[in-house]
C-alpha cells in the first residue's frame, strides 16, 4: 500500500504537472500549425507563374517565348534556358543581349524573387533594334 499512499498524498501536484504539460503541447501545436500555414503560403507564392518579355527600347516589338517560368526558378541561366529556345535568324548561332551582363537585369531577378505580386509579375529585358532583330518570330 505504499504506493497507494504516495499517490493519493500527490494527486493535486501530480494534476499540476499534467495540466502544464497539456498548456505546453497545446502551445507546441498553435505554433507548428502557424509554421506550415507559413511554409504553405511561401510554397504558393514561389510556384506563382512570371511572364519573360523581350522589349525593343525604340519601338514596340516585343517577342514572349514560349515557355514560362516559375517564380522559384527564376535564375540567370534558367532565363538564358529560355531564351535560348526562341528561333533565332539563320545567320545567327547564338543570341547576344547586353541587358543580361548589366546590374539592372541582377536587380531585376531579385525583385521578381522576391515579390509578393500575383501571377502577374513580368521580367521585362529590354533590346535594341539590332538584338530583337537576331530573334526570327517577327
Amino acid at each position: 500500500m505504499p504506493i497507494y499512499s504516495f499517490l493519493n498524498n500527490n494527486i493535486p501536484i501530480i494534476g499540476l504537472v499534467s495540466d502544464f504539460i497539456c498548456i505546453g503541447g497545446a502551445f507546441s501545436a498553435v505554433a507548428a500549425w502557424r509554421k506550415l500555414k507559413k511554409a504553405e503560403k511561401e510554397n504558393e507564392r514561389l510556384n506563382h507563374i512570371v511572364s519573360v518579355v523581350l522589349q525593343c527600347k525604340t519601338d514596340n516589338r516585343r517577342i514572349v517565348p514560349l515557355m514560362v517560368v516559375r517564380r522559384k526558378h527564376i535564375t540567370r541561366a534558367e532565363l538564358q534556358g529560355i531564351l535560348g529556345t526562341i528561333k533565332l535568324v539563320p545567320s545567327k548561332t547564338r543570341y547576344t543581349l547586353s541587358h543580361l551582363n548589366s546590374r539592372e537585369f541582377w536587380q531585376d531577378i531579385e525583385r521578381i524573387q522576391a515579390s509578393d505580386n500575383d501571377d502577374d509579375d513580368k521580367l521585362i529585358i529590354p533590346c535594341s533594334s539590332e538584338e530583337i532583330e537576331q530573334f526570327d518570330v517577327l
